[in-house]
């Protein structure tokens, strides 16, 4: 009896310890050390190399690098700190964590990046002359979990975007207790903090740890999805006592692995070639213009043409296939399946060679792959249908809401868009919902 009533109260007080969680930081090791930077401040991580040299730059700058066309500076902060750091190879990839200032994005280099780690505010307590390997103004706060002790690093103060007024405010705050911080705090705050809901707080950490992890930018185009999956996330979570946080990548596919629309990365399968079909809309004219944005390998753009040859054989198609990937694209129409997994619907439109089937000629004719990054958007030809599964959720929210408009403007009237079956149009202005059997779909009006 006394062993139940331990186990109920060791899971009373994880509960209790999950339930404070109001504060995240992506964690990394810098020579033997646990350092935390705030996840609100963390725009992704990844593993880079090959950064161009800037003549008569600080050592601890490593130079610039392309992130997907914007230009960064990359920051070693292992030589920031006077610390030892292990020279790479011509080839070899850095652990790297592209932080987000203000108006500005930065790399920084560091040893080892390890997870997100959730801990309440409370707990964390001020810097201590005794990390003297790093200026204490560089340092917001030091935390403990589980057996391990974090330096949070403040990178407003290490990149100088905090005013003079601010550090000096940021000082004082640091030089005192943990306790006297709360009880300087107004009584309305303090209650303001604590009404906040405790599920909506763990839904905005998710969301953010999306972005960091995955680039899957939350908005009301995927909305309603993340909220049921928080929903169904949570209970998974609970019920076999496990954290609610996502810690890293693999939490993060986890997440989403139910958001991906149905034969993604693969041929579609002739039920949903059947389903889709009824989507095709009406054109009075013999030329039919199709846009496929974010086609990657190209599984997408010839499942599109085969369902079209197959309902719509005697319009004049023309695909474009679009993608950031380069080597996706140009890789494309050269693709090779292997008999067994290509589904009955597509052979005829196939042939059979040494090393597995390829699309016909002809078919390879009717679609124009393309190198194309949706932050530079181009004006397309009138189009009669686009089919865009799955790709906005991965675009900054001022992108999303661009890359609709364009469609819009490129699309002829009764054109239909075919989104991804767990996003929505945010804003129904110039378009039908027609969406049914588990198809995203509008037509323009």
């Amino acid at each position: 009896m006394d062993n139940v009533i331990t186990d109920i109260e060791l899971l009373q007080q994880e509960a209790k310890k999950e339930s404070s969680i109001d504060f995240k930081m992506v964690t990394f090791s810098l020579a033997g050390k646990d350092y935390g930077v705030d996840i609100m401040k963390v725009k992704e991580i990844s593993k880079a190399g090959k950064f161009t040299f800037v003549p008569n730059s600080a050592p601890y700058v490593r130079g610039v690098y392309n992130l997907r066309g914007d230009i960064i500076s990359v920051i070693d902060l292992r030589i920031f700190f006077n610390q030892p750091a292990k020279q790479s190879g011509e080839n070899e990839l850095e652990s790297m964590i592209i932080v987000r200032l203000e108006d500005h994005v930065i790399g920084i280099i560091v040893d080892e990046i390890d997870k997100v780690v959730g801990i309440s505010s409370e707990s964390v307590q001020p810097p201590h002359p005794l990390f003297g390997d790093i200026n204490i103004k560089y340092i917001s706060g030091v935390a403990e979990n589980n057996n391990r002790l974090y330096v949070i690093l403040d990178v407003d103060a290490i990149f100088g975007t905090k005013s003079e007024e601010e550090e000096s405010v940021s000082s004082r705050d640091n030089s005192a207790s943990s306790y006297e911080r709360v009880q300087e705090e107004p009584q309305t705050a303090r209650h303001a903090s604590d009404s906040m809901n405790q599920s909506d707080r763990e839904l905005g950490f998710i969301k953010e740890t999306l972005i960091t992890f995955k680039q899957f930018y939350t908005s009301s185009v995927n909305d309603a999805w993340i909220r049921k999956r928080y929903s169904q996330w949570f209970e998974d979570r609970y019920n076999n006592n496990q954290s609610i946080q996502l810690t890293g990548v693999d939490d993060a596919d986890s997440y989403l692995k139910s958001f991906y629309s149905p034969y993604t990365n693969s041929l579609w399968g002739e039920d949903y070639i059947k389903t889709l079909s009824s989507y095709i809309p009406q054109v009075s004219g013999a030329n039919f213009n199709v846009w496929n944005p974010g086609c990657g390998k190209g599984y997408e753009t010839y499942s599109i043409l085969t369902m079209l040859k197959k309902h719509k054989s005697d319009l004049n198609i023309k695909i474009h296939g679009s993608d950031k990937d380069l080597i996706s694209v140009a890789s494309a129409p050269g693709l090779i399946f292997q008999k067994s997994t290509v589904p009955a619907v597509y052979h005829e439109f196939m042939v059979d060679g040494n090393t597995g089937m390829q699309f016909q000629n002809s078919m390879k004719d009717l679609i124009m792959f393309e190198f194309r990054d949706l932050e530079n958007l181009e004006v397309f030809s009138r189009l009669d249908m686009v089919i865009i599964r799955d790709v906005l959720s991965f675009l900054k929210v001022d992108l999303q809401n661009r890359v609709i408009q364009v469609i819009l403007d490129n699309l002829k009237d009764n054109g239909v868009l075919i989104l991804g079956q767990n996003e929505r149009l945010p804003n129904l202005s110039g378009w039908e919902d027609i969406s049914a059997n588990g198809i995203s779909a509008y037509r323009k009006k």
